[in-house]
């Protein structure tokens, strides 16, 4: 783990702070799902943690979240470990204000490359489970399903499928969580396969077929 002793240049603190904050984060990971998390994937993660923590500026450290995400080698453990350093800091005594605005960004950074990693329809299906009421959902179904010019930005992405495409990958969740097959989800999906998200998947699927199919 962390053993330096000297100053964390991107956080102007005593490298000790980050240390224990780390180590925390790490173990968290470690135990998070060994059953999805390889033991070489999390060394890595860790590496890759390191090199960020140690940027000379801010700014350095996004950027090289920011390739790692065009690398493709932005993965979930990472941007796991900066997740429970953000919310180690926030609770702790011990850091800076700084530095806990510093791992905000850091983590804000990595969750929305993370995020435009994810494929479109799982991101649209996601974004539909958030709404709670029935109107408010039939609208964003239909502009989902509007083509236009797509966007992708820091604070908004304006995505399209097709009742077709969005129906299938509802369909596919649904079958994995009833007949055990979790495998053959893309990553992205494997968190809906929740007792909860599923009635509400079996009711977004019935809204797609009554009104779009």
């Amino acid at each position: 783990m962390y053993t330096r002793k000297d100053i964390c240049p991107l956080f102007g603190v005593e490298f000790s702070e980050i240390a224990r904050l780390g180590n925390v984060c790490i173990a968290a990971v470690q135990s998070y799902d060994n059953a999805s998390e390889s033991i070489e994937a999390l060394n890595t993660a860790e590496l890759k943690l390191n090199d960020i923590l140690n940027s000379p500026t801010l700014d350095a450290a996004c950027r090289k979240i920011d390739n790692l995400a065009e690398k493709k080698e932005l993965d979930s453990a990472l941007t796991l470990m900066l997740t429970k350093a953000w919310s180690a800091a926030k609770e702790s005594n011990l850091m800076k204000d700084e530095a806990k605005d510093i791992l905000y960004h850091l983590y804000k950074t990595a969750a929305g490359n993370l995020q435009r990693l994810m494929p479109k329809e799982v991101r649209i299906l996601k974004y539909l489970l958030t709404i709670e009421d029935p109107e408010q959902r039939l609208s964003a179904l239909r502009d989902a399903f509007t083509p236009g010019d797509e966007l992708e930005g820091e604070n908004v992405d304006c995505l399209f499928t097709t009742p077709e495409v969005l129906y299938s990958l509802i369909n596919t969740v649904v079958d994995a969580y009833l007949f055990s097959r979790e495998g053959t989800l893309v990553k992205e999906a494997r968190d809906l396969m929740n007792p909860k998200i599923i009635q509400r998947l079996e009711q977004l699927k019935k809204e797609v077929q009554d009104k779009f199919l």
